[in-house]
């Protein structure tokens, strides 16, 4: 768990590892039983997701979110790095007649998760880690 210099108790678990700058949500990294890394993310105060690392299970594609109803556009996901996978690429895509495309290379975090995010208007994901390819819809976030 990271601690900010002189916090204790709830004041260190309120410490980012990365605070995303463009949908505003934070990712922290803590420890869960067998000092397994656990990534958790929250949309501000809330804790949306935790993923705890487990070799029985993997989800390439853990949370895919966008933007609240009226606010500016953005889109973000996160998942597990399958194993022997360093590079991750998150193509975002939009919806309608002329729907975008964007794909983005994805932050990995202590080897073991990965995170994107991107501005605009999307509705949809596909994820390349390797030789897995997962694709989901966003949600709509609930705003911070």
């Amino acid at each position: 768990m990271r601690r900010a210099a002189g916090a204790t108790g709830e004041q260190a678990a309120a410490v980012p590892l990365m605070r995303l700058p463009i949908s505003g949500w934070a990712v922290r990294i803590g420890r869960a039983a067998a000092d397994r890394a656990a990534l958790e993310m929250y949309e501000g105060l809330r804790l949306a997701d935790v993923c705890v690392a487990t070799p029985v299970s993997l989800s390439v594609l853990r949370g895919a979110w966008r933007n609240p109803r009226g606010a500016a556009g953005w889109a973000l996901a996160w998942g597990q790095l399958p194993a022997g996978v360093s590079v991750v690429t998150a193509e975002f895509t939009g919806s309608g007649r002329t729907p975008v495309v964007s794909r983005v290379p994805a932050v990995i975090i202590e080897r073991t998760y990965w995170v994107a995010e991107v501005a605009g208007v999307f509705s949809g994901i596909t994820v390349h880690a390797g030789p897995a390819l997962v694709s989901g819809r966003l949600r709509r976030s609930r705003g911070r």
